[in-house]
């Protein structure tokens, strides 16, 4: 489902505004410009959505409880965003957020799509690791963006990601999370947030780019994976108490869409020195694995492009444009 009739909307605009209070089927017709039968179809298809609303013959309906899913009726009207999300499909189950957002790219979906699910069954991020969700505990979506880059400019875009996802949790929670370079962040050590980002191009252009976003929001610690490269945790776990996962998603769109904005205009340079106070990896001894071939040494920084810098053991320095960061050990 990508868009709320009008009438759900203003059906539900009219509830949120009148909390408890019974509005009549009457009162309803005429305030949303509809028949009094239009509004008894659009009660019955929001009680289907997950809507809990009672009814009496004499007072009319009383919107109960809102459903927790992240379902168009409940995340439309918190967007702040000009064209991330704007498009936006909701599954209660998918095998992978990013299959569907190739599947609909492929068939024109416009820059700016947002498929999102509360349970993936077959997940993957980098190097085809899975990536498992509790249903209805995290945020799990993909973004289907059209830009205007080469094939080897693409990483880039998982990069601003992680930037605005560590920026938000930062900002609203006060939170230590920091990026591990390249699609990971990680908050006091432990993993997150995952991303991984697809794309299908022509030799010199990206016809377009899938961003797929895993975040652990509000899992307890026996509903996290355990054997992980790196401990997992939740925003939950680090707050001691769960968060409000349908505001959060609008404020991590808006972010996005913020960074990439920035970047889509040309301004990486300025991106990159904020990755810099972000990351997990900077200044540290770490171990990556470039296709099978692990390199040590102490991470020096990033190259204009967005590729990490590593001073080697051998005091060679050697640029890593794809790899993955194994361990992160101690400060140099």
């Amino acid at each position: 489902m990508t868009s709320i009739t009008q009438t759900h909307a203003r059906i539900l605009e009219l509830f949120k505004n009148a909390p408890e209070a019974f509005i009549s089927g009457p009162e309803l017709a005429s305030r949303t410009g509809v028949s009094r039968t239009a509004v008894w179809k659009a009660v019955h298809a929001l009680r289907r959505l997950g809507y809990e609303i009672d009814s009496h013959p004499r007072h009319g309906y009383r919107l109960v409880r809102v459903p927790e899913a992240l379902i168009p009726e409940e995340m439309l009207p918190l967007l702040q965003t000009s064209w991330l999300a704007r498009t936006y499909h909701h599954q209660t189950t998918a095998a992978s957020t990013n299959d569907l957002a190739i599947q609909m790219a492929a068939r024109g979906a416009p820059h700016g799509t947002v498929v999102a699910v509360e349970t993936q069954t077959a997940g993957r991020g980098r190097l085809h690791r899975p990536w498992l969700s509790a249903a209805g505990k995290g945020l799990t979506f993909s973004a289907v963006l059209r830009p205007d880059l080469s094939p080897q400019a693409a990483p880039q875009i998982t990069l601003v990601a992680a930037a605005a996802i560590a920026k938000t949790l930062r900002s609203i929670y006060g939170l230590n999370a920091a990026i591990k370079w390249p699609n990971d962040v990680l908050i006091h050590g432990k993993k997150a947030v995952g991303i991984l980002t697809e794309m299908q191009c022509d030799p010199d252009r990206v016809r377009f780019l899938v961003t797929g976003i895993g975040i652990n929001v509000n899992e307890t610690a026996a509903e996290l994976p355990s054997r992980t490269r790196y401990p997992a945790t939740s925003i939950a776990l680090e707050l001691g108490g769960p968060v409000n996962r349908k505001q959060l998603f609008a404020v991590i769109l808006h972010s996005l869409e913020n960074e990439w904005d920035r970047y889509f205009s040309g301004r990486f340079n300025e991106l990159l020195e904020e990755l810099e106070g972000l990351s997990a990896v900077l200044g540290r001894r770490i171990e990556v694995d470039c296709s099978g071939e692990v390199l040590r040494g102490v991470a020096q920084g990033f190259t204009p492009q967005g590729a990490l810098r590593i001073l080697s053991d051998d005091g060679n320095e050697t640029v890593i444009w794809v790899g993955d960061v194994t361990q992160v050990l101690t400060f140099h």
